[in-house]
């Protein structure tokens, strides 16, 4: 029984750090959308006003692809009754040798 409790433990771990480093993925996005803003506001020539132009398009693009993903899995997860539970038995649902 070792072994499939070892491979869930890896696959709960492996979520844990999904889940803590989403909001810090978010957050890094937003901040450089931030700092595309103020760098062309202080920016007094055209190459750089373009590479601020740079750093806010692909911050608002990369927002939008994380949350739209982060809501289609949402959608996707309601939609099919699941939820983010784990069974309790988990090692009889798994054969192990």
């Amino acid at each position: 029984m070792a072994p499939a409790t070892g491979l869930f433990m890896i696959i709960q771990m492996a979520k844990d750090f999904i889940n803590v480093l989403m909001p810090f993925i978010i957050s890094l996005t937003v901040l450089v959308f931030i700092w595309g803003i103020f760098r062309m506001v202080t920016s007094s020539d055209g190459a750089a006003r373009e590479e601020a132009r740079g750093y806010i398009t692909w911050g608002v693009v990369a927002l939008f692809v994380m949350v739209s993903v982060w809501g289609l899995v949402n959608i996707l997860v309601s939609s099919f009754g699941l939820n983010n539970t784990a069974p309790q038995n988990l090692e009889q649902l798994v054969p192990v040798r």
